[in-house]
């Protein structure tokens, strides 16, 4: 059902102080606020969303082909109703060619997941939400069971895209941390495969249930989770090989606890709801997985699903008005008019975004200790050694300029390849590197000193597989210990004695 045009600036609120919105004026504290690509973007970006910034960049060169064409919600929904009808599954994705597409399960969870957390609801008319819109697939879904749908999307590119793909649907760009809309101005909010994605998820989960209207309801669905006893440790040993992650796409598996800290706060105004479609080790912890939809009581069972990981999916209904007030922004760092003007040159993107990242993340010791934002930039982190940073295809890291000249390092790759250094995304140098380490310098004289700049290791060409794909840096002098030179004896063994 498409959306009144006289509804299209309902229950704006102002980010920064709560007002109402007036248009993209707010009648409170007076912010302006502006349009990216075309889509109304309510807030600024923050120096924390860098990792969220780095993902959309990635995006940036798919800009033109990202809207979902007409018909194909339909057209999917209706193959994923027939094949979860069929008794013979794989019958039935041999009669299908669609069916057997890479991407077909991963609609097919999803439908089955809007299937069964909508059993019992009816949406005709409903004012509903969809947080993390994307290109508007889910959205589009929502409305063609006859909501009246606002898509909310971090990134611009994709925010643009939806709002191609499905005009009648009402666009915003904004936070899922601080929502432009007032508190009780939704029956539905929809959170699909993106609360992993967000940067503080209990204040999204707890925005989500503000802005919902008593006796609403909150869905999610699509999200992994690890026990709350893992580390990060999981995350680097799962996304170390995984391309899209070390191309800039932010992924995550948060702790069960990021999921269920806000429900377990406002239990007595809440009555919440768990589901999985995968639980590793089974009730038991130490049995097969539970690969069906299995429905789990928060109070009897959020202990045990801490202990676990798996897929988890939530459908919460506000019983009483929200008891808090809305979560406001405070630190704009990026207007994003001005990201959006950034992202029309995409190979310049992350270096204009060296001016707004977080202190913590420039200057890290190298090859130092492992974390998250290396992993987005290139480096594989569980690989990395005590004096050696390991990288795939590209590696990039934020340095401010002092008064040498040149930075120096080492490199070598398992197979000989050229590359290419640019400092700021222009190119500075190049070599022919192989097996064996070979000096690295790399000119940063043309950037003022004191500045923060972004530098850049890229392989050029080709690569036969993702291991030839990779390459090692270290620093000068660095030499490897007995200890990793055990460890890299160890690791040639193992690939010899497996046939690699």
């Amino acid at each position: 059902m498409p959306n009144d045009s006289s509804c299209a600036w309902h229950a704006l609120a102002c980010p920064r102080c709560g007002a109402p919105l007036a248009g993209l004026s707010c009648e409170g504290c007076g912010a302006t606020y502006g349009e990216a690509f075309g889509v109304p973007f309510i807030g600024d970006f923050e120096a924390a969303d860098a990792l969220g910034l780095i993902e959309i960049a990635a995006n940036a060169r798919n800009r033109a082909t990202l809207a979902v064409p007409a018909g194909t919600i339909e057209r999917l929904d209706a193959l994923c109703a027939g094949y979860h009808a069929a008794p013979d599954k794989a019958a039935f994705k041999a009669a299908h060619q669609e069916a057997r597409a890479f991407y077909f399960m991963n609609r097919y969870h999803e439908w089955l997941a809007v299937e069964t957390l909508l059993e019992g609801h009816d949406l005709t008319g409903k004012q509903v939400l969809d947080i993390g819109a994307g290109t508007g697939f889910d959205a589009g879904r929502l409305a063609l069971r006859g909501a009246r749908v606002t898509a909310l999307e971090f990134s611009p590119i994709l925010a643009e895209a939806g709002r191609r793909g499905f005009p009648d649907i009402r666009w915003f760009g904004g936070f899922s941390h601080a929502l432009p809309f007032a508190t009780g101005a939704f029956d539905y909010v929809f959170i699909n495969a993106a609360l992993h994605h967000m940067r503080d998820i209990p204040t999204s989960i707890a925005e989500a249930l503000r802005v919902l209207r008593p006796g609403g309801t909150l869905i999610t669905s699509g999200d992994p989770f690890r026990a709350d006893s893992v580390g990060e440790t999981l995350e680097f040993n799962v996304f170390d090989r995984h391309e899209g992650v070390l191309g800039g796409i932010n992924e995550q598996i948060p702790r069960a606890s990021d999921f269920f800290a806000t429900l377990a706060a406002n239990r007595a105004v809440l009555a919440p709801e768990l589901f999985t479609d995968t639980l590793h080790g089974g009730r038991s912890g130490s049995g097969p997985p539970l690969t069906d939809w299995t429905r789990w009581d928060f109070d009897a069972d959020a202990d045990l699903l801490r202990q676990r990981s798996g897929g988890l999916a939530m459908r919460v209904t506000l019983k009483a008005p929200w008891p808090h007030p809305p979560a406001l922004q405070r630190d704009g760092a990026l207007a994003p008019t001005t990201f959006a003007a950034w992202l029309e040159e995409p190979d310049n993107v992350v270096a204009r975004l060296a001016r707004i990242v977080p202190r913590d993340l420039v200057d890290t010791p190298f090859p130092g200790a492992p974390a998250k934002f290396d992993l987005l930039n290139g480096w594989r982190v569980a690989q990395s050694t005590a004096t050696t940073r390991t990288a795939f295809r590209r590696a990039r890291l934020f340095r401010t300029r002092r008064a040498a000249p040149r930075i120096e390092f080492e490199m070598r790759a398992p197979t000989p390849a050229t590359f290419t250094f640019l400092v700021n995304a222009h190119p500075v140098g190049t070599a022919e590197l192989g097996a064996t380490w070979g000096p690295v310098s790399i000119e940063v004289s043309a950037v003022p000193q004191g500045d923060v700049f972004l530098l850049e290791f890229r392989r050029e060409g080709e690569a036969a597989d993702f291991d030839a794909a990779c390459f090692e840096v270290r620093l000068p002098g660095a030499r490897a210990g007995l200890a990793e030179q055990l460890l890299v004896f160890a690791r040639r063994l193992r690939r010899r004695l497996r046939g690699g």
